[in-house]
Formats: structure tokens, sequence, C-alpha cells
């Protein structure tokens, strides 16, 4: 049994809630009109490893990411695309050499043409996950 898209945005609510919920509260998390269907996503969600029931029954998000999602990066509650670590590590360090190292302009244009598939991996990053939230 696979992550479908549905299972994958109520994980990513799960998630960001951060906090555990009933079936009641999740049922209104979602905004389904049947607590039977918030019962059935958690105990898929449960099934797969991505949510976990806790003693007095509320279901948690597991902090592990489905495979779907290894691309991002889980800190606190918020997941971001793991290129935009890259791309803010790669464009410091090039700042702070261009600005000791006083280099050519064509230095300069390689560290751009360097660091420019970082942003543009980023932004298409956090895009995806606007869309699949957004669902």
């Amino acid at each position: 049994m696979s992550l479908d898209e549905e299972a994958l945005e109520a994980y990513l609510k799960l998630l960001r809630h951060a906090k555990p919920v009933t079936i009641r509260g999740f049922q209104r998390l979602m905004g389904y009109s049947s607590p039977g269907k918030a019962q059935r996503v958690l105990s898929k969600l449960e099934r797969l490893g991505f949510a976990v029931k806790t003693n007095t029954g509320e279901y948690a998000a597991s902090r592990e990411l489905p495979i779907e999602l290894s691309m991002y990066v889980v800190l606190e509650r918020f997941i971001i695309p793991r290129s935009l670590t890259y791309a803010i590590y790669s464009t410091v360090v090039a700042a702070v050499y261009l600005v000791l190292a006083r280099p050519s302009m064509q230095v300069v244009a390689l560290l751009l043409a360097l660091i420019t598939p970082y942003w543009i991996d980023a932004l298409n990053g956090v895009r995806m996950l606007r869309r699949i939230s957004k669902k």
C-alpha cells in the first residue's frame, strides 16, 4: 500500500498541526463530513507508519517523512525543500568570497551559474509543497 495524494495531504496537515488529535478533531482539521472517513485516513496513515496512536487514542504525525517527501526536511513543524538549505549555504559562501576576494566578473558569473540551479530547484520544491498543501 502506498501513500496516495489524499493521505499525503492528511499527513502534511497532521504534521503542521503539531499536536495529537482525536478522530473528531482530525475530521474538523481536514474538513471531512464524517468521522468514518477521518478514521479510515488515520488508520491508513498508521498502517503506513506516518501516524502513531497515543495511549489516549489520539493520533500524531510521525517525524519520518514518506518517500514522496524525501526531498524535504522537517524543522520543528515546518517542511522545507532540502535544496533550499543548499541554496542558502552556497549563496552565503559565495557572498563572503565575493566580499573578501573581489574576484573578476568571470568568477562572479561562474558562481552565479553554480548557485542558480539550487535556487530553481528550491523554488520548484516550495511550489510543489504549496500545491499539495492547498488541495
